[in-house]
This record gives C-alpha cells, structure tokens and sequence, in this order.
C-alpha cells in the first residue's frame, strides 16, 4: 500500500470519476451533462480538471464528433471495473441468516433463560443454525459496561437504569403471581397486598440484581413482607416450597415452566397493573444497523407475542 499517492488522490472524488465515465462512454459533453444531470458548462469544467489531472486530453475532435486518445481508450474498461466494485462496495449487501456464523453473546437472566431460551434456540436452529447463542448470567447493572467493551453483544431482562445512550426495544411485559405448594399452605386464587405480605416469603432475583419491586409495592400499601430465604437460582425455588409454608412471587411469565414439575404448586394471580416489569432487548447503537442484531432482535420480538397479547 505504499505506492499509493494520496495527496493526488485527494483531488479525485467518486463524482469526477463517475463523470469521467459518462465522458468517454458517450464522447460528448451534451450527452454526458444530461446523464449527470448537470449543466453542460459544468461538465465541461469537470472535463478541463481531469484532462489536467490525467495529463492526457482524454477526448480529441475527429470531424464532427468526439474520439477518445489512445490513453482514454486503455482507461475506460478499468474505469467501469472499478466504479462497478465501489457501486458494490457501497450497495448494502443482502442479509442470509443461514450465512450467520460464530457466536451471538446475550445476557439474561436465569429466570428469562428458562422461560425463553428453549422457543428462541430452536427458531435459531431453524433459521441460523451456524450461530451460536452464547447466554451469560449478569447483573442488570453490569450490562451498559459489558456493552461498552463489547463483552456482550445484547442483553434481555428488566432495565429500570439502563443509560440513555444504549438502544433498547421494550418485548413485552409481565405481571406477577404468588406460587405456595398446596401441602403447605392455603390461599385464595387471588391476593391483596395484605394476603400477600402474611406468610413467609422466598426471594429470588428476577431482574439480574438485589433491587425488589415487590418490597416496594407492600411499602405503599403500608405492607411488608418477612423474607426467609434468598436464591439466585430459579430451579431452587419449587423445592423449598415443597418443604416449607412459604410464598414466591415471580414474574407470570415463568408459571409455564413450573408447571412442568411439581403438581402440587398453586398460583396466585396479583392483577394489580403497577406490578409488572417491562422486558427489554438492549444493546450498544453501533449495532443498530447490523444485520445479526436485527434479526436476533425480531426473533426475540417474537419470543414475546404470548405474553403482548
């Protein structure tokens, strides 16, 4: 690359050498400031500064008409190769999902993992199989840094702090239920905030830190509520309920994956409106156009159509 001449390149620019093309494919300036769109003084001005540049007249007359100087005659095929690569260069290329490769890194949390992740991998085998879904378990407040140095390349959860200067898509929301096991305990098939506060309660992180919406909900209706036990993990929480006579309040979204397991697990639904989280997909803006985070993000989008309904 050390041949090459940038100060003269500086005074050529895709114009000047797009309207040298038009100059010697029609040998005429009339023709040429019509294809342009220009105003042939204006052509012929473009002309005056390439023939200087070039040092070669480029075109000559021959009669009535115009005839292109030997040197002309050998630049031209050149010429249109390489307009027709930078055509190329700049035209935006057409995205095949099933080109992807490597791997797409998504922070999530354990509880989101569970409920989402089984839907989303199997729609990437079906329309990426040779990307990767790398999930990685973080704190919400770790996710704008892991963005900002590229450890993570989107990340999906609740993020009430998230920083104005990330790109976000909201996914859909999720109101709450209180899980018991029915050997344990007895409740009514739907709670206020005083049924609610009354028994013991497990805890478990829904939103990737120590912050707890519910606490906050039973603080305004003058409530609190007796935390017994806290885990990180979503898989312990059916298994303590089986033992003790204790509530969880989880996210609705997670109730289809519970159900799977214990038949003795009972759900109370909470319908106020002001609890409920907002899922989000975020991520860095110098991904807003590229290809692999669009479509990572529509099949997420479409993760969430259950639950926008």
């Amino acid at each position: 690359m050390n041949d090459i001449d940038a100060l003269r390149l500086r005074r050529l620019d895709l114009n000047s050498l797009a309207a040298l093309h038009a100059l010697l494919s029609t040998r005429s300036v009339s023709l040429s400031a019509e294809r342009l769109c220009l105003g042939q003084p204006a052509v012929s001005h473009i002309l005056k500064r390439l023939r200087e540049q070039c040092g070669d007249p480029l075109l000559c007359r021959d009669g009535r008409r115009m005839a292109l100087t030997p040197y002309a005659e050998a630049l031209l095929p050149r010429l249109e190769a390489w307009l027709a690569q930078a055509q190329d260069l700049l035209a935006p290329q057409p995205f095949d999902p099933l080109r992807l490769e490597g791997a797409y890194r998504l922070a999530m949390p354990d509880l989101l993992e569970a409920a989402l992740l089984p839907s989303l991998i199997e729609a990437l085998q079906a329309q990426a199989p040779r990307l990767c879904l790398q999930v990685l378990a973080m704190p919400a407040s770790e996710v704008p840094a892991a963005l900002d140095e590229r450890r993570i390349d989107g990340a999906v959860g609740h993020f009430p702090q998230l920083p104005e200067r990330l790109s976000r898509r909201a996914l859909f929301q999720s109101r709450f239920v209180c899980v018991h096991h029915a050997d344990r305990l007895t409740l009514p098939a739907r709670l206020d905030a005083a049924q609610l506060a009354e028994p013991p309660h497990l805890y478990t992180s829904y939103i990737g830190n120590d912050a707890s919406m519910v606490d906050d909900y039973l603080r305004a209706r003058g409530c609190e509520r007796r935390v017994i036990a806290s885990t990180a993990s979503l898989l312990a929480i059916p298994l303590l309920l089986e033992r003790l006579p204790a509530v969880a309040v989880l996210p609705e979204l997670i109730t289809p994956v519970l159900r799977r397991g214990d038949g003795g697990l009972r759900w109370g639904r909470l319908d106020d409106a002001e609890l409920a989280i907002t899922v989000e997909h975020a991520w860095h803006p110098r991904r807003d156009a590229d290809p692999a985070r669009i479509f990572m993000d529509a099949l997420l989008w479409r993760q969430g159509e259950a639950w926008r309904a």
